[in-house]
C-alpha cells in the first residue's frame, strides 16, 4: 500500500490551500485507516467539488476518478435529503457482493472534504463506520491544528 497526494495538492473546495505537512499528514491518516481496519482496499480524502486531496491508491488517476465521483455523489446526496425535507446526509453506503464503498463529508474550516472509503467483502460495516468516523474527526483536528496560509502565528 502506498498513499498518494492527488494532481491537485492543497486544494480545496472552499479555494483555501492546505498547507503540504497537513496534506502529508491526512495521508498518513488514511494509510493509518486502511492498516487498521480489516477489508479496507483503499481510503480516498477528496474535495467536496471532486478534486485528491490524498489517497492510499498508488495510481493518482483511479485517485481523482474516484475523487471526482464522490464528489459528484456527495453533492446528489446532498440534493436529495434537501428536497426530501431532510438535513444534511452524514454518509453514503453503497453495499454489493464485492464488499462496501462509504462516503462521508468532513467539514474543514477551508471547506468540506468527502473521505471515501472502498472495501472488500470481509469488511464489517459496523467497524469502518466507527473506523471513518474516528479517521474524519482526525482529519478535522489536523486541520484545525495546521494554521493555514495568511493567517497570524499564535504566541
Amino acid at each position: 500500500m502506498s498513499s498518494s497526494i492527488g494532481s491537485t495538492p492543497g486544494f480545496s473546495s472552499a479555494g483555501t490551500a492546505l498547507r503540504l505537512v497537513t496534506i502529508a499528514q491526512l495521508a498518513e491518516l488514511l494509510g493509518e485507516l486502511q492498516r487498521g481496519t480489516p477489508g479496507i482496499l483503499s481510503a480516498t480524502l477528496a474535495s467536496a467539488d471532486g478534486f485528491t486531496v490524498a489517497s492510499t491508491l498508488s495510481d493518482s488517476q483511479d485517485a481523482d476518478r474516484l475523487s471526482a465521483m464522490s464528489g459528484s455523489l456527495s453533492a446528489l446526496a446532498g440534493a436529495m435529503t434537501r428536497e426530501a425535507g431532510h438535513s444534511a446526509p452524514e454518509r453514503l453506503i453503497l453495499e454489493s457482493g464485492s464488499g462496501h464503498i462509504v462516503s462521508m463529508n468532513v467539514p474543514v474550516p477551508s471547506g468540506d472534504l468527502v473521505l471515501t472509503v472502498v472495501t472488500n467483502e470481509s469488511s464489517l460495516l459496523g467497524k469502518l463506520l466507527w473506523s471513518c468516523r474516528n479517521t474524519a474527526d482526525q482529519v478535522v483536528a489536523a486541520c484545525v491544528a495546521t494554521p493555514q496560509p495568511g493567517s497570524a502565528p499564535s504566541l
